[in-house]
């Protein structure tokens, strides 16, 4: 069974080992193998000032961390607004709809966020696809990223 819970700081080693296999996998596919996005991977001092600043979670299934996402809330003043950031999921665990379930389910412990924000970048074709299946609208561009926003009434 899939869900998603809160981060705690002995998860953040592991949390840096999925966001290092998904980035590189990412690269590797749809990148052209160059490596600039691995730059935002980060440490275990990145994943601990996120546990202090933002809502980290990982992603869980049968008890075993598969993903990664924090929700920032800074980027954007408006009201009800959360912006998913460095979402991620292990690639052993990619194409079986885990990434589609812990979106609706982080959607679903906020229902008082009726304003959804991200980006990804613009090589990253698999991700443009599950957020636009989710519901993102593409909102803009630029030559390094895609963004998309989604209202949920």
């Amino acid at each position: 069974m899939i869900y998603i819970e809160k981060a705690r700081i002995e998860d953040a080693e592991k949390i840096v080992e999925i966001k290092k296999l998904a980035y590189s996998d990412e690269d590797i596919r749809f990148g052209g193998g160059g490596g600039e996005n691995l730059k935002y991977i980060g440490d275990i001092g990145f994943i601990s000032w996120c546990m202090n600043r933002y809502l980290l979670y990982k992603i869980m299934l049968d008890g075993i961390i598969i993903g990664t996402s924090w929700l920032d809330h800074e980027t954007d003043d408006r009201p009800n607004h959360f912006e998913l950031q460095d979402f991620c999921i292990n690639p052993e665990y990619h194409n079986k709809g885990y990434g589609s379930k812990a979106i609706e389910l982080m959607e679903n412990i906020h229902k008082n966020i009726n304003l959804w924000s991200l980006n990804t970048p613009v090589f990253s074709v698999r991700n443009q696809y599950l957020y636009e299946k989710m519901g993102y609208k593409k909102i803009g561009q630029t030559k390094d990223k895609v963004f998309y926003e989604k209202t949920i009434e």
